[in-house]
């Protein structure tokens, strides 16, 4: 393979958005000589090896056969993946470091794929905001689990983003590029600037189309919508509870109704405090996804968003 490009995530920092974009301007990719797989696809390409690996701590060896199955089914020579639980599941921090497992995946598609190139593209999100948001998902999928309950194994040291960006870059070949970028940089981008610098970042020089709405793509849980999930999760079928799921993404969003509070604000405050060593850290690993306005807005004095305090 020429060129591998691979989006891992993390999740909940606008990989849906993404995924429509690169679906909407596959042909394009496709011109310049590369296959796009995003997540359902790659699923469905390897009959779920990966997500049974992944859900019953299966063993790496169905990693390893579903990396093989995307080889086989090339139809270019470089290729796209985005895919945010390619290196772990969304609350991988509940059992150990965010998304521990990277470097044996990492390891594996380039024994299987053999890229002359790679570029891995990361986002990542406030850890109090980014705990909030997978929780949410999980309910969203069928947890019954309070939020205390979820994050009762949880430490602060789970959560250190410096840590894996540092573990990404030790299991890629050298020469590989990594770019890390702040997903609240949306704010301020918006989401067609979002996209085109994740496009810019792929380095394949593809422009993208946007042929679809990109406002509210991948709207959250509020409170009303959190408070029926968890009693319909634990009283309805697997087939009701998906249609509950879709009633309340169009019904109970947190675009029309308040968002759920989670973390008081001292607990908050009590988090960031603890990661203040690490995301400083992180602050000097991110490469991208803030243009030079955004950064002025958003960082004081060169100190990173994450901080305590920060926007």
């Amino acid at each position: 393979m020429k060129h591998l490009v691979l989006h891992v995530g993390a999740h909940k920092t606008g990989t849906t958005l993404v995924q429509k974009a690169l679906r909407s301007n596959r042909e394009a990719f496709a011109r310049r000589g590369y296959d796009v797989l995003i997540r359902n696809e790659y699923e469905n390409l390897t009959e779920g090896r990966h997500s049974r690996w992944r859900r019953q701590d299966g063993a790496l060896s169905n990693v390893n056969k579903a990396f093989e199955m995307v080889r086989d089914a090339a139809t270019q020579d470089s290729l796209v993946i985005s895919h945010e639980d390619l290196l772990a599941s969304v609350h991988s921090f509940r059992s150990g470091p965010l998304y521990a497992p990277a470097d044996d995946i990492l390891r594996i598609a380039h024994e299987v794929l053999q890229p002359e190139r790679t570029t891995v593209l990361l986002y990542v999100r406030r850890q109090d905001r980014f705990v909030e948001s997978s929780y949410l998902q999980t309910v969203r999928v069928g947890s019954t689990k309070s939020f205390e309950e979820f994050m009762e194994p949880v430490t602060t040291d789970n959560l250190r983003w410096d840590s894996l960006v540092e573990k990404i870059k030790a299991s890629v070949p050298a020469g590989s590029e990594v770019r890390v970028n702040y997903f609240e940089s949306i704010k301020q981008l918006r989401s067609r600037p979002f996209v085109r610098e994740f496009f810019q970042q792929t380095g394949v020089g593809v422009q993208p189309k946007f042929p679809f709405n990109t406002e509210a793509v991948n709207r959250g849980y509020s409170d009303a919508a959190l408070k029926l999930a968890l009693v319909g999760n634990a009283e309805l079928e697997a087939e009701d509870r998906r249609k509950l799921r879709l009633f309340l993404d169009a019904n109970f969003s947190n675009v029309t109704h308040s968002s759920p509070l989670l973390l008081t604000p001292e607990q908050r405050e009590e988090m960031l405090t603890a990661l203040v060593p690490s995301n400083k850290a992180l602050h000097g690993m991110v490469t991208g996804g803030l243009s030079k306005d955004a950064v002025d807005l958003e960082v004081n004095k060169g100190e990173s968003p994450y901080l305590p305090g920060g926007k």
